[in-house]
């Protein structure tokens, strides 16, 4: 870059200083007000106030004199020969204003109209104006010193639509920080010489104000200080019956634009050494948190267009924007014009197409783009009383009333100057601050929208693709039609009131395709939201299943008042496997009451019918309980009322949408007249799989009872046993249900034993001890029990001389369950109990001897085991009372067998099993203080088949395989495989 020569005039004097030449070839630093100082007078206020082009007594003189004056260098051209700058700043730092005027004002069309700054700092600001400033921090009318070259020969006046100057920010900040020039004044006082520290302020405002169609792009993590753009001068005397736009396109990408500062701060009160920033933002609605600014021309024939694009941007500050009718009265006719001379007004003139007649703004968050600030909108109206061929663009947050002495409300529905649109894209956010009040609100695409401590108006809001609006304390957002669709979310959790109004206010709301109106307050708030007509209704999108998904209204733990009509607009076949019902979500905790919205003789209200024919709730619902908890008795939920529709010709249906696990049971909605219920169902799976331990555990005991009684069966068969040590595998899988509980069971364990043989007076006995280890798996639906146990046995048995035998055993275990559930709101649980059991075991029998091989033998046996367990409290607060749980069972029946002989030492013999058994286990639980039947018992049938095998006189293998079926716990299978070394 590089400076030269120039002349500047003050005030429209035509006084030339010439300027030392300066290179801007390379980085530099550059200061655009200088100050030249006549050290024999005084700098006095004002300067020449009467305008007259001679300086007032001890004023600033003008410029090119040997007097006191402020001095500008800071003007662009596109001809840098005639310019302090050319039109490219690359790492430099310009402390100052820089002004593009001529660069703007050439009047020339097709010439170079563009800025670059990269790398760049700029402390102070860019005007597409004549620079300004002022001695005095409050000048009389804001006037004082303006520049212009005086050189420059306007070649046109005219505007020329499409002639845009175009700034280009890179990775450079332009700050606004440059708000005054300090400098000292030095003079003589008689023969002594005095100095003076004066202040001159400098283009006060924000970073960038330009009056010129503009488009500006910042990108690659710059940072400016604010933005103004206004319409200025339209006039061209070759545009007569066209229509022309005034277009300012702005884009930010990867950079932030913040507030400036319409006030010095350097002489602010500053905190720990450092003064305030014209970046800073306070959020108090001043002129200082202002960080862009559109205003139109209101004697201007066209409409200002603007658009705004951050993208993965911040922007810091409130948004302004002023719009004016087009020069109203002369153009446009905001009151009517008669155009024809019959006295009826019949137009309202200006363009044919009415978009032409409105300004407009419109700001695009996109890519995860953050705003905190609010907007502002001050627009010109015109109400339908005075609308002769224009149409609505626009609703009013208050109301247009019938032009008569009635004065009746007739609509909302207003023409608008100026239309103000936000639409947030792509995970973006917007923290609103102050009041803000706007035309349309879109939020998309994982976007949110914040509103605590604030309010936000806008004609219309839509929420899509997971998206949220989320109002929380002393927020307030009004709406004339809210729409949550495709998974979208508004989320209420706080009503405070506002004023008159809730939290939410919007004639409509319409939820649909999966979007959620959540309204999460306590039963002592407010009403949150209020509205006439809330639709939970399905648009065109499905899940996998290809079932329509319709809108949800969740009112959490909410005790809520519904003064509003319930709407879902699926009234055909409810049996149809797509059918969009609207979704009723709350806690178990929660009530719905429906009343309506009580609009039921408003002959008064020119916009409701004299009779509103619509019932408090239409269509068909399911209700969605979304919480689960462990506590809870049964009379905590079992017929607990959920919903009541206040209104007895309601036709709306409420069905089921899930099932939820409160306390030990599940319950789901059920509907009776015109209330909701909850209706107890099943056990919920943590519950079943507690419940289902002791039977469990008992199996467990089964097995190894069998597990013994085999190893005594086996040695009164085949070759001779004089006792021994032994060893066995046995295990087995169990289907338990007695109508309550219901389990799937596979269970794994060895047993190991010694034992030797006495002869009595009448009798041969064996004695012996065993040791029991099994593990267990237990399992239904989400439940699992993983189940450890150790068991110790003595045991006995008496064979007589008769054959007749006794057999009998003792034991004693320790059951160890650790329990894990998934819940019906996906909350895992879990838990773990310990418990100790004593068991005994007695059969009776007598061998029929069938020759020397064969036998058959009837028998008799009874068994019990008792454990006795400490109580314990589930994850999820389930308490479980320790539980006394007696088992016993009652078996008949015969075995049959024949011994192959081989050799003195070696034998087979298999054999068979059929019996009769009776399980007797009348047992109860205390869960939450009920109690629940948890005993398993009934008739079965028992068949098994087994052999042995006798490999040498010492040495032999056995195993057997039973089924037992019939009662609540069916055995479907269990196996003994063992062997045995006999002394």
């Amino acid at each position: 870059m590089h400076s030269w020569k120039k002349k500047l005039v003050v005030s429209q004097l035509a006084l030339a200083c010439t300027l030392a030449i300066t290179s801007q070839a390379n980085a530099a630093n550059y200061d655009t007000w200088g100050y030249h100082d006549n050290t024999t007078t005084d700098l006095v206020w004002p300067y020449d106030t009467d305008n007259d082009g001679i300086a007032d007594a001890g004023g600033m003189d003008p410029m090119g004199s040997d007097g006191n004056y402020v001095t500008y260098n800071g003007f662009v051209y596109y001809n840098n020969a005639n310019g302090d700058f050319d039109t490219v700043f690359k790492g430099d730092t310009v402390n100052g204003t820089i002004s593009t005027y001529y660069l703007n004002h050439d009047y020339a069309s097709g010439s170079v109209n563009q800025v670059d700054i990269s790398n760049s700092v700029i402390h102070g600001s860019i005007t597409s104006e004549l620079p300004f400033g002022y001695y005095s921090i409050t000048p009389e009318g804001y006037n004082g010193y303006t520049f212009n070259n005086g050189t420059t020969t306007d070649l046109d006046y005219n505007w020329y639509d499409g002639d845009v100057f175009t700034l280009n920010v890179s990775n450079s900040t332009i700050d606004d920080d440059y708000e005054a020039l300090y400098f000292t004044d030095t003079h003589l006082d008689g023969d002594k010489s005095k100095s003076t520290n004066e202040t001159f302020y400098t283009a006060l405002g924000v970073a960038v104000n330009l009056d010129v169609e503009s488009n500006i792009n910042i990108t690659n993590n710059s940072r400016v200080a604010g933005i103004a753009l206004s319409e200025g001068n339209t006039s061209n005397t070759t545009y007569t019956s066209e229509y022309h736009q005034w277009d300012n396109n702005i884009n930010v990408s990867n950079s932030t634009v913040t507030s400036g500062s319409q006030t010095p701060l350097e002489e602010s009160d500053g905190f720990f050494g450092k003064s305030a920033e014209p970046s800073d933002y306070a959020g108090n609605g001043g002129q200082n948190d202002v960080a862009l600014s559109f205003t139109d021309n209101a004697g201007s024939n066209y409409s200002m267009k603007n658009n705004v694009n951050f993208d993965h941007s911040t922007l810091l500050g409130d948004v302004e924007f002023t719009s004016h009718w087009n020069n109203d009265g002369v153009f446009f006719y905001s009151t009517g014009h008669d155009s024809n001379g019959d006295g009826v007004l019949d137009t309202n003139g200006g363009w044919v197409d009415d978009a032409q007649n409105v300004d407009e703004l419109n700001i695009t968050l996109n890519n995860g783009s953050k705003w905190v600030g609010s907007a502002n909108m001050s627009a010109e109206v015109i109400a339908p009383a005075d609308m002769y061929d224009v149409a609505p663009n626009s609703l009013t947050p208050g109301a247009t009333i019938e032009a008569n002495d009635w004065g009746r409300i007739i609509d909302n529905k207003v023409f608008q100057s100026g239309v103000f649109n936000v639409a947030l894209n792509n995970s973006s956010e917007w923290n609103t601050v102050n009041s803000s009040v706007i035309d349309t609100l879109a939020v998309n695409n994982g976007s949110q929208v914040n509103v605590t401590d604030s309010s936000l108006v806008s004609d219309t809001i839509g929420l899509t693709n997971g998206s949220s609006l989320n109002i929380g304390a002393n927020g307030m957002v009004a709406t004339d039609h809210l729409t949550v669709d495709s998974y979208s979310t508004v989320n209420l959790t706080e009503s405070t009131g506002w004023n008159n109004y809730s939290n939410l206010y919007t004639n409509t709301i319409t939820v649909t395709n999966g979007g959620v109106l959540d309204v999460n307050v306590d039963q002592f708030d407010t009403e949150a939201f209020r509205t006439d007509k809330l639709e939970l209704t399905s648009g065109n999108i499905a899940d996998h299943n290809g079932n329509v998904i319709s809108g949800v209204f969740d009112i959490n733990s909410s005790d809520y008042v519904l003064n509003a009509d319930l709407v879902n607009d699926r009234t055909w076949d409810t049996s149809k496997s797509n059918y969009g019902y609207g979704i009723v979500a709350m806690n178990s905790d929660g009530h719905l009451t429906i009343n309506g919205n009580g609009d039921v003789d408003n002959g008064t209200e020119l916009d409701n019918s004299s009779v509103d024919n619509v019932v408090a709730a239409t269509g068909n619902y399911k209700v969605r309980i979304d919480n689960a908890t462990g506590a809870g008795a049964i009379a905590d939920y079992k017929d607990k009322e959920i919903i009541y529709v206040n209104d007895v010709n309601t036709n709306a249906t409420f069905s089921a949408a899930n099932k939820a696990d409160l306390g030990a049971y599940t319950y789901q909605a059920e509907q009776r007249g015109n209330t909701v219920v909850l209706q107890q169902m099943e056990l919920t799976d943590y519950a079943n799989m507690a419940l289902s331990i002791p039977s469990a555990n008992t199996n467990i005991w089964n097995l190894e009872q069998d597990t013994v009684g085999t190893r005594l069966t086996n040695s009164r068969h085949g070759l001779a046993d004089n006792g021994g040590a032994w060893v066995s595998y046995f295990g087995g899988n169990f289907n338990g249900d007695n109508g309550t509980i219901n389990y799937d069971q596979d269970v794994n364990g060895i047993m190991v034993g010694v034992d030797t043989k006495i002869d009595g007076n009448n009798a041969k006995w064996i004695v012996g001890a065993a040791a029991g280890f099994a593990k267990g798996d237990m399992n239904d639906r989400s439940g699992q029990v993983d189940q450890d146990s150790q068991t110790a046995y003595i045991y006995s048995s008496a064979h007589f001389a008769n054959n007749v035998f006794v057999d009998g055993s003792l034991s004693y275990s320790h059951f160890n369950n650790d329990l894990s559930a998934t819940m019906s709101n996906g909350t895992y649980v879990d838990g773990s109990t310990n418990s100790d059991a004593w068991g005994f075991g007695l059969k009776a029998g007598y061998d029929f001897k069938l020759g020397d091989a064969g036998y058959v033998t009837p028998y008799g046996s009874i068994s019990g085991l008792f454990q006795s367990g400490d109580d314990y409290q589930l994850s999820n607060d389930m308490k479980v009372d320790g539980q006394s749980y007696d088992s016993m069972r009652y078996e008949l029946g015969v075995d049959a067998g024949y011994t192959f002989t081989y050799s003195e030492d070696q034998a087979l013999t298999p054999y068979f099993k059929l019996a009769y058994v009776y399980d007797d286990s009348n047992n109860d639980n205390d869960v939450n203080g009920d109690s629940i039947d948890n005993g398993t018992e009934g008739s079965a049938v028992r068949v098994g088949l087994g052999t042995q095998f006798s490999f040498t006189k010492n040495f032999s293998a056995y195993t057997d395989a039973n089924y037992l079926g019939g009662g609540d716990v069916d055995q479907d299978w269990s196996a003994n495989v063992g062997v045995k070394y006999t002394w």
